[in-house]
């Protein structure tokens, strides 16, 4: 990964002096490595002036970086601007490493790849169902630190060990979840435009990265969701600061009555159940990438109307196309990795 580019590019679109070509070259960089939306969520912390140590005052060597940014066009015009870019670097490096409790130490890694799901126990006790084509990573040391901090690409349930001096906080590429002890559901895909967070039982504080002043409370049985006017980037990259075409909005959560049995789909796919109702074959499509770890092709012959509701347990992907043809009516044809719907 060219972490300095992204990190450069970064700098460039939050001073508002990225130009097009610039911004394009971010998405696509940020596409094409995940993992650098955490190099975005310090940033954008940064230059909120709010550390990720919450309350410390930024340094005025840091700010002074952070000037020199903001007005690169003026000092492109100089020889200057290579070192100044790369001071401004090193400044944010530094302050991630010294400030962020999460980058000493060994860090442990846990890839659920396409089609597969993973059951994993944390060293405080805690215990957390991962979902497919998801990654979760954490410090080797995460019980001996005063915030327990994980980082999650992708979906996973938590069932939090309950230790009240040490918050337990799941970070996203789009907002953070605060808790002590309690069970909850994030679902956070980089490529995914909706992003969520369900409460089952106790309290948690949610933060958007991009508004860090707002905190936002659930209760059980809610369900928070974020979601951006396009398909990310990382939440619009390319947009303006203010992110005003973000909609976040709170919902009960509600069973699905399909067939004779009640389902909770935000939680299904824990027992290895997908659940879908009134999706369209594009919003079925990632979601059935992940289940079957198969590429889906949609043909532009089948009509966008078609919307399909369903629950598949044990159903490869021939069955469950087959099942879904009773429906609505489609063909498809299927190869080792790759299913074209036409």
């Amino acid at each position: 990964m060219d972490k300095n580019k992204i990190l450069e590019l970064l700098a460039r679109k939050m001073a508002g002096e990225a130009s097009q070509y610039e911004l394009d070259e971010l998405n696509e960089l940020m596409s094409r490595f995940p993992d650098a939306v955490y190099y975005e969520e310090f940033l954008i912390q940064v230059w909120a002036n709010s550390p990720v140590t919450g309350g410390a005052e930024l340094d005025t060597e840091i700010a002074y970086q952070g000037h020199q940014a903001k007005y690169a066009n003026e000092f492109r015009k100089t020889k200057l601007i290579g070192s100044l870019v790369f001071l401004f670097i090193l400044s944010i490096l530094t302050l991630v490493y010294f400030y962020h409790d999460n980058t000493t130490g060994p860090t442990i890694e846990i890839v659920a790849g396409k089609g597969i799901r993973k059951k994993v126990t944390l060293p405080d006790g805690t215990l957390i169902w991962l979902n497919a084509n998801s990654k979760l990573s954490y410090p080797a040391d995460l019980g001996k630190k005063s915030k327990r901090t994980v980082y999650l690409l992708g979906e996973a349930y938590f069932d939090v060990a309950h230790h009240h001096t040490q918050p337990f906080l799941v970070r996203t590429g789009k907002f953070s979840v605060k808790v002590l002890g309690t069970t909850f559901n994030v679902r956070a895909y980089p490529d995914e435009k909706r992003s969520e967070a369900t409460l089952i039982n106790g309290a948690i504080e949610l933060s958007v990265h991009t508004r860090p002043k707002q905190k936002i409370m659930l209760n059980p049985s809610e369900k928070f969701a974020l979601e951006a006017a396009q398909a990310p980037g990382f939440l619009g990259a390319g947009k303006k600061s203010d992110h005003s075409d973000l909609t976040l909005t709170i919902e009960h959560l509600k069973p699905m009555l399909i067939g004779r049995h009640q389902y909770i789909q935000e939680l299904a796919w824990k027992d290895s159940i997908l659940v879908f109702k009134d999706e369209s074959l594009e919003e079925l499509k990632p979601k059935l990438e992940g289940w079957y770890d198969v590429k889906l092709t949609v043909a532009e012959t089948v009509p966008e109307s078609y919307r399909f509701t369903g629950v598949l347990k044990n159903e490869n992907i021939k069955e469950a196309l087959i099942a879904m043809q009773l429906i609505k009516p489609f063909k498809f044809k299927l190869t080792a990795n790759e299913v074209i719907i036409y």
